[in-house]
């Protein structure tokens, strides 16, 4: 679980609201920003006091837990296309460097749980929405032998708001579950299989004003977009042995097999095969002591992956000629050691962890020569966080931490020469976090949250493209860049049926005092970012009605490194509706959900420093949702 002196917020989940993507569930959240939520070919891309912000596709820079999990390789890249956002039943969000913790990629951390416990017996769901869009799910809870067992599955369609943006995605999971007085264990099966996520690429300023819902035209030439079938299995066995000694195993092994599709010709057809898994042994003391107590924690990390990456012609949507074969591996062994101590009215928090990781690449394609090669990448992070309470309901922590983040096997194998082999420039990234905060909590529902906090990184990875391959995404080293911000939220309830919440960001993210490509940038903004993120909800419940309206406001984002193009802010309002009828027997709950209600212009995401000006994914304008729950 996260530590007591570190930034925490927690995102829940209502029946009645869109489960479309995993950002919307997500916008109170201050210092986390989400984009391409509606490109399935691209993937959620979600950022964290600007960890994250420089993926192409899938998460960066942040670790993603799954019902204690890890969805990230080790390699530090992760996605979400592969959990059903209907089956997630809270999301934890851990704001600030972890990497003493949980290692590569731990600018922040997301704990996802699907726990299933609401389902009675039976529960399903059907929603529809405009340009297409379809979802069917059923899902089961039920006692087995003694054990808790769990299956849901969802159906996904969609025909996408922008030309040659058609989606298909089904997953299916399985989980088995008993506890006793001294143990617990948990096995979770899933898999997901999406034939079809089409990918309308980025357009420049002239084609949006032209028309925003059309798709770049090499992106329909080539056939742009992928399809992909993933399954994980893991065993999770937690055991008190004593009343100070507890003991925690966790086992995990997953497979993804995915085909995508480039909008160029020479090496625009990709087939990567990926086997990854590992495991976590960790033996914990919790002492008592004269004025409270402590808990100390050991463990050890081991985590292995195989990437099998070829490279083909894509001749206009066919595949051709093989350009590209080889073996990727990134492999992960580390140490760490936790320790939190309670005295009173203090408390301290303390982490150690040591990372061995080695890479290796087998070239397998010889007409190009042999391009195989290995190197070690080992690194030392450590956090440490004091917090006091000044009152039955408010504390406040300082806390200060290291991380850092390797490139991806995907970004190094991005070699901008197109040969084979590694990207020999790119250097793992690296942070430090000085951060302060408060936090009050009462019986009444009011929650507040402060927090302040100053980052300092080297070597920050940047995206870029190239004149000769539009479309695919490489990345440098930025040298340095600084981060300062200010992370405001609050909940208030008003009475008994009506609520309201709200957050704000303020994000000072800035190149340092060294080059970038060659360009000296210091002061200048990190792309992809807004400098002011603002979110107000009210929630209503009143009698068997539920509701709740939202407005977001996000500031001016830059798509340049140098800054000379900036998105304009935008205002969206969401509302959502919803009725409980229920009987002794069953719950039936219909609502429904209006999205984007002024009917903005703005960007779904942003495609930072593309060639061609081509930076935009024109986002949805008004639209509309309905769907029916049916519990039993």
């Amino acid at each position: 679980m996260p530590q007591s002196s570190v930034s925490i917020d927690v995102a829940g989940r209502s029946s009645y609201t869109s489960h479309r993507h995993l950002g919307e569930q997500l916008y109170e959240v201050p210092g986390l920003f989400a984009l391409n939520g509606q490109n399935f070919a691209q993937d959620l891309r979600i950022s964290l006091r600007g960890f994250g912000s420089r993926s192409a596709f899938g998460i960066r820079g942040i670790k993603l837990v799954v019902d204690g999990v890890p969805e990230t390789t080790p390699d530090g890249q992760g996605q979400l296309d592969n959990i059903a956002v209907a089956d997630i039943s809270s999301i934890q969000v851990l704001q600030g460097t972890s990497g003493s913790r949980y290692g590569n990629a731990a600018g922040g951390v997301l704990y996802l749980s699907t726990d299933a416990a609401a389902y009675q017996n039976l529960s399903g769901s059907i929603r529809l929405g405009s340009y297409g869009y379809q979802q069917y799910r059923l899902a089961t809870k039920r006692q087995v032998g003694g054990y808790d067992l769990s299956v849901s599955g969802t159906h996904l369609r969609s025909d996408g708001y922008r030309d040659h943006s058609k989606a298909i995605q089904t997953n299916l999971q399985f989980s088995l579950a008993k506890s006793t007085d001294k143990s617990d264990t948990k096995w979770i099966t899933s898999y997901m299989d999406s034939p079809q996520a089409q990918d309308p690429g980025g357009i420049n300023l002239d084609q949006v004003n032209l028309n925003r819902r059309s798709a770049r035209d090499a992106n329909v030439l080539f056939d742009a977009g992928e399809a992909i079938n993933h399954w994980k299995s893991s065993l999770q066995y937690n055991r008190i042995i004593s009343e100070t000694i507890s003991f925690n195993a966790l086992g995990y092994v997953s497979g993804r097999n995915f085909e995508g599709r480039l909008p160029f010709e020479n090496g625009g057809a990709i087939d990567l095969g990926r086997l990854y898994g590992g495991g976590t042994l960790e033996l914990n003391r919790k002492m008592a002591m004269r004025q409270g107590y402590s808990n100390t924690s050991v463990g050890i990390d081991v985590s292995l992956q195989g990437d099998d990456r070829k490279r083909f012609l894509n001749q206009e949507g066919l595949i051709g000629d093989l350009t590209l074969n080889q073996q990727e591996s990134f492999d992960n062994l580390a140490f760490y050691v936790l320790h939190h101590m309670s005295l009173g009215l203090w408390n301290l928090d303390g982490s150690l962890r040591y990372d061995i990781n080695s890479i290796e690449i087998s070239d397998r394609f010889l007409a190009d020569g042999d391009d195989s090669g290995q190197s070690t990448l080992n690194a030392f992070n450590y956090g440490i966080g004091v917090s006091r309470s000044i009152s039955e309901m408010s504390s406040i922590y300082i806390h200060h931490s290291t991380s850092f983040e390797t490139p991806t096997l995907s970004e190094l194998s991005a070699n901008p020469s197109n040969e084979g082999g590694f990207n020999q420039d790119l250097d793992p990234a690296r942070a430090v976090t000085y951060e302060l905060g408060w936090k009050h909590d009462d019986p009444r529902g009011h929650r507040f949250s402060a927090a302040v906090y100053s980052i300092n990184t080297t070597d920050e990875l940047i995206p870029f493209e190239l004149m000769e391959f539009p479309g695919r995404t490489f990345f440098m080293n930025a040298g340095k860049t600084q981060r300062r911000g200010i992370e405001l939220a609050g909940r208030v309830p008003i009475s008994n049926g009506l609520s309201t919440s709200l957050s704000y960001t303020y994000s000072d993210f800035t190149f340092g005092d060294e080059s970038v490509g060659g360009a000296n940038l210091e002061g200048t903004r990190l792309p992809g970012l807004p400098r002011h993120l603002f979110d107000l909800f009210a929630d209503l419940k009143y009698r068997n009605w539920s509701g709740r309206i939202g407005w977001r406001h996000v500031g001016s984002v830059t798509v340049t490194n140098d800054g000379s193009l900036s998105v304009d802010p935008y205002n969206l309002v969401e509302f959502n509706l919803g009725y409980i009828i229920s009987s002794p027997q069953l719950t039936i709950t219909p609502y429904l959900s209006l999205h984007n209600v002024l009917g903005s212009s703005y960007f779904d995401n942003l495609r930072i420093n593309a060639f061609g000006s081509r930076f935009f994914e024109p986002a949805a304008t008004r639209n509309i949702e309905f769907g029916l729950t049916v519990d039993l």
